[in-house]
């Protein structure tokens, strides 16, 4: 039996200026715990062949922490598996407050 392909959550239609409330991204994304009961992945726990599309990055942005689509680099905590993936472009998806 196959599964079902992900229903991908599209970015919003309009622009945010500010992060969104966790809640918000809680509801449309679903993040998933670490098998150690953690939220977040540290860059090495994600494996090599993992997309994108269902991970986003822990940043701390002038000690606020935020959630961006994909994986990014400069000022990362780690990562937030999810169980529904992100659509359309990583820069289309607005911040999140983590």
């Amino acid at each position: 039996m196959t599964q079902p392909a992900p229903l991908f959550v599209d970015p919003p239609k309009r622009t945010f200026r500010r992060p969104r409330r966790s809640e918000t991204f809680e509801k449309l994304f679903n993040s998933l715990e670490h098998h150690d009961g953690s939220p977040i992945y540290e860059p090495w726990e994600v494996p090599k062949d993992a997309d994108g599309r269902y991970w986003w990055t822990v940043l701390d942005c002038d000690g606020r922490l935020l959630l961006a689509a994909g994986f990014h680099f400069v000022n990362r905590i780690g990562y937030i598996k999810c169980e529904r993936p992100w659509g359309g472009e990583w820069s289309d998806h607005p911040e999140y407050f983590y």
